[in-house]
């Protein structure tokens, strides 16, 4: 099978890696992983020299894949150790660089398995990342606005009853619009144009005119 084809239609790696292995004649139960690693770059080389996209998971696959190679290429320096059966589900695994993954004496399932934990992990981080930008782009919203403008408009409204809670002057809002007023307000109050206070902490506070 062409393996530069099954990357750039966007199949999995999963079935990337696994052709690799057969089309390398790799051991499938005792995964050499620097042939594997070296395999897997050499066919993005390809896909680079002929200007093709590179998916991101194939490049983050591919340097787990060299860290893996160089821990276990230090590990041979060191000592040459009996090999033992590994617990993949003992593995504590972070982010790439991972400190962790097997580098010998692993299947193609736990090999699978173990980065299937860590492409989980980068995308729940990326997810994290993302509502986090979000988060700071609404927070950035609630200051582009004339905030003397707003404080005005809110002490006109308050002044129409001189006494209101925040909940019953915000309860139509969306979260933006309520943060603006809770700016207003705290403006207001250092300005002593308003009262405020509040019974118990985190409930509903009452606002009175001066």
């Amino acid at each position: 099978m062409d393996i530069l084809k099954l990357i750039i239609d966007g199949s999995s790696f999963q079935s990337v890696l696994k052709e690799i292995i057969i089309e390398e004649g790799l051991d499938p139960w005792n995964i050499n992983i620097s042939s594997l690693a070296d395999s897997l770059l050499n066919y993005l080389a390809q896909l680079k020299e002929i200007n093709f996209r590179i998916p991101a998971r194939f490049i983050l696959v591919s340097s787990i894949l060299l860290r893996l190679k160089s821990e276990s290429l230090i590990e041979e320096e060191k000592e040459e150790r009996e090999l033992e059966t590994i617990n993949i589900d003992g593995l504590d695994i972070l982010e790439p660089p991972i400190k962790r993954i097997p580098t010998r004496n692993i299947t193609f399932d736990e090999l699978v398995q173990a980065l299937e934990k860590v492409m989980n992990f980068k995308e729940k981080k990326e997810k994290i990342k993302l509502n986090r930008e979000e988060r700071i782009k609404e927070l950035q919203k609630i200051f582009e606005i004339n905030i003397e403008d707003y404080v005005d408009k809110v002490f006109r409204e308050i002044s129409k009853t001189n006494r209101t809670s925040f909940y019953e002057l915000t309860s139509n809002f969306n979260n933006l619009e309520t943060a603006r007023y809770f700016i207003a307000l705290l403006h207001l109050a250092n300005q002593q144009r308003i009262t405020i206070k509040q019974e118990k902490l985190f409930e509903d506070f009452y606002i009175f005119l001066r």
